[in-house]
């Protein structure tokens, strides 16, 4: 039933990709595969729906009580993300672990807090509810008040230093290397920092191989990965070892993480460190 439902949800964007335009004119030579003649977007997304399979097949171990994937029950607004800001290839990745409950949980865009994705992104669309909804853990979509403080930090200092979501997207992108978000029967969140025995293991295998397909279609300089976790499983990339690419780790914005008070700051000097904001303003 969810299989046939992400299939309709496919075949409905299909049809409206030529009504929305892209942030630019038309995609450059190679984009697209000649062999599927799709947009990048969707090319991206495909790859997404295939680790989705993958990761239904896994079994949990039994501290897990609930687990969202708000890729598929928050498919139309996580795919007007990728429609309007993925355009082409990208310079400048930076890639997150999970989603948050309060962020991408409820809307489907990495670190998406709920302001961020309708004032700063002007994005909106459906969000359904998961599966297996935690009491503790309910999702709302666009109507979700809380605030995720993790999207908040990213995206307020990433648009900040830009301007505005359009001149980011022109270099940038951001996303997450894991789909799925986990809780515990008391509805606390598991990361997959936190996850134990074999599944974690599976979980970073079959979710580095997508993002290594990912790569190949945005072809990124510069990847940054946002929090420890990331970075280490990154150092195992065929893309990284392959391809002459620079892998930088930044400080996660999570409150949970150890002295992270400042971390605007902290991030903000990283970025001027490394050169990297001249690609946010779309300037290199």
């Amino acid at each position: 039933m969810l299989k046939r439902k992400l299939d309709q949800q496919k075949a409905n964007l299909d049809r409206e990709e030529t009504q929305k335009p892209a942030l630019s004119g038309p995609e450059e030579a190679g984009t697209s595969s000649k062999l599927f003649c799709q947009p990048l977007w969707q090319q991206f997304y495909n790859i997404e729906v295939k680790l989705n399979e993958d990761l239904d097949g896994l079994t949990p171990p039994p501290d897990i009580a609930c687990i969202y994937n708000p890729v598929q029950y928050a498919s139309s607004l996580h795919c007007s993300y990728l429609r309007r800001y993925l355009d082409g290839p990208k310079k400048l990745v930076f890639i997150g672990m999970n989603p948050g409950p309060n962020g991408m949980g409820q809307t489907g865009i990495p670190f998406g807090n709920v302001r961020t994705v309708k004032v700063l992104m002007q994005l909106s669309g459906s969000v359904d509810k998961p599966p297996v909804e935690h009491p503790a853990r309910p999702v709302d979509g666009l109507s979700f008040r809380k605030e995720e403080v993790s999207g908040v930090r990213l995206w307020d200092l990433f648009l900040r230093l830009s301007g505005n979501m359009e001149t980011f997207a022109r270099q940038c992108f951001v996303h997450n290397f894991c789909p799925l978000a986990f809780f515990s029967a008391k509805g606390n969140n598991l990361t997959p920092s936190e996850l134990k025995g074999p599944y974690k293991k599976q979980i970073g295998t079959r979710c580095l191989e997508a993002f290594d397909q990912q790569l190949l279609l945005l072809k990124p300089m510069v990847i940054v990965a946002v929090g420890k976790y990331v970075l280490d499983l990154l150092k195992k990339s065929e893309y990284c070892q392959s391809v002459s690419v620079s892998v930088l780790g930044l400080p996660h914005p999570s409150p949970r993480s150890a002295k992270n008070t400042n971390w605007g700051e902290t991030a903000q000097a990283f970025l001027e460190e490394h050169n990297l904001i001249r690609l946010m303003r779309n300037e290199a």
